[in-house]
This record gives C-alpha cells, sequence and structure tokens, in this order.
C-alpha cells in the first residue's frame, strides 16, 4: 500500500498475520494510522495504535491494509 494511499485516522489490520504474531497482536486485530512519516519524496513509515499495546512506531505501510 503506497504511503499516500493510507491517511491518518484510517483503520487497519496487518497484511502479513504473521508479523501481528510475531508481536504478539492479536492476528485480526484493528489498528489506527497516529502518525504517517516521510512526506516528500522521502520513503514512508507509519505509526500504528493497537488497543493494549505501545503505538508500532515507524512501520511500512505496506505491512497493513486499510479496513472499509
Amino acid at each position: 500500500m503506497p504511503a499516500e494511499a493510507i491517511r491518518r485516522g484510517d483503520q487497519v489490520v496487518f497484511e502479513r498475520l504473521d508479523l501481528a504474531e510475531a508481536l504478539g497482536i492479536w492476528r485480526n486485530a484493528r489498528g489506527r494510522i497516529v502518525r504517517i512519516h516521510g512526506r516528500n519524496g522521502r520513503p514512508g513509515t507509519v505509526d500504528v495504535a493497537f488497543e493494549g499495546h505501545a503505538i508500532l512506531e515507524r512501520y511500512l505501510p505496506d505491512l497493513f491494509r486499510r479496513v472499509h
């Protein structure tokens, strides 16, 4: 997912469920994009908040997909 395809406040889930499990987060947990880094042509990363967990900081947006 390109960084510009997501916005602050979007609800997301992990694209790769094995990553969720490795981080100790429920496979289908929904998080919120709380910050987007790296605009203006730089590679983008996102901070994602999952309830009951610390904010995941500077993760690649491709690791998540937006919940519609």
